[in-house]
């Protein structure tokens, strides 16, 4: 009897839990405006734990969500847009403080996908040997790239990608659909690409950069393919050594506002495909060195190994030609 009585409370306990569990989800599913999105508030931050896919919706933007009185941020948890099927594109707001590993994994339709940072939290190391006194919060690994956003499994329509950071890499599989990624900090604190943030990486036709970007870390796009262009915004003020070395990138085009950019050593080296820098009209194989500090261009900055084309520079008065271009066969205009 003892052993009945005990069967049945343990069986309306876990009833109970059950649905417990389940109102749960439901209130949580109400509280965040969006019937597709399941989570929960913890220690005061507004948890995404799981999107599920609504029928007629293929874009989701974050910062819609309806979350609680006295909640302000948001965390995505690992795993989150998992295998999703519907989504082309996602918009991560700037009140996110933190993005859980593979949060975009396997996901088949996505299109375009905007961040307020790249890896796992806003605060990672952008360049070397930085002192104890510096308020940065070093990421470990692949935690600080773009890599921290997708999944090591293989999927139909994911594409590999091998992201180096240093000495390591870690190998990722990217949505082919996957064409275009903005970087967009929309907060008052200056943000620094992260070192290493997309290193490899040539699963991408357009990276875009918006909002207060102040720095582009060491070699963060190094050996980065497949774009024809990319905009620097006027609060960019340091592209550190080898930011860009040996990318396949094409054009870069500094806003109008830009002015006294610092370019550390090799931070434009060995681009095979480097046909403009400058600010505006795209003229074929020129550098412009009006925005940039010209005490500040780094030794063998616009070094290039393909020296049977030359180049045009414009705007070099004061600049020690032979330190920034090495070997690299120009024209001065």
């Amino acid at each position: 009897m003892k052993k009945v009585l005990k069967t049945i409370i343990l069986t309306v306990l876990a009833v109970i839990c059950t649905v417990g569990m389940v109102a749960c989800d439901s209130s949580s599913r109400q509280n965040s405006g969006n019937s597709g999105i399941t989570g929960a508030v913890v220690n005061g931050v507004y948890e995404v734990r799981r999107y599920y896919a609504e029928d007629g919706v293929d874009s989701l933007d974050l910062g819609k969500i309806e979350l609680p009185s006295g909640v302000t941020e948001i965390k995505i948890k690992a795993n989150a847009f998992k295998d999703n099927a519907s989504l082309k594109s996602i918009i991560v707001p700037s009140n996110t403080i933190e993005v859980g590993s593979g949060a975009f994994a396997g996901m088949t339709k996505l299109e375009k996908l905007e961040v307020p940072f790249i890896g796992k939290t806003f605060n990672a190391e952008y360049k070397a040997n930085l002192s104890n006194t510096d308020d940065i919060a070093k990421a470990v690994n692949e935690e600080r790239t773009v890599a921290h956003y997708f999944g090591t499994e293989e999927f139909d329509g994911g594409s590999s990608v091998t992201v180096n950071y240093g000495a390591s890499t870690k190998t990722i599989y990217i949505p082919t659909t996957l064409k275009t990624i903005i970087v967009n900090n929309g907060t008052e604190k200056g943000y620094n690409i992260p070192k290493y943030a997309f290193n490899g990486v040539t699963a991408f036709n357009s990276i875009q950069l918006q909002g207060n970007i102040i720095g582009i870390g060491e070699y963060a796009f190094g050996g980065v393919g497949g774009i024809d262009l990319i905009k620097i915004p006027a609060s960019v003020k340091t592209i550190y050594a080898g930011a860009f070395s040996a990318s396949y990138i094409k054009n870069f085009v500094f806003d109008a506002e830009s002015s006294a950019v610092v370019v550390e050593e090799e931070a434009f080296k060995d681009c095979s495909l480097l046909n403009y820098v400058g600010a505006s009209n795209l003229e074929e194989k020129t550098i412009d060195l009006a925005k940039f500090s010209k005490e500040d261009l780094g030794r063998d900055a616009f070094e290039l190994s393909i020296n049977e084309i030359n180049y045009t520079i414009k705007n070099s008065n004061g600049v020690d030609k032979e330190k920034v271009f090495g070997e690299t066969e120009i024209t001065v205009k």
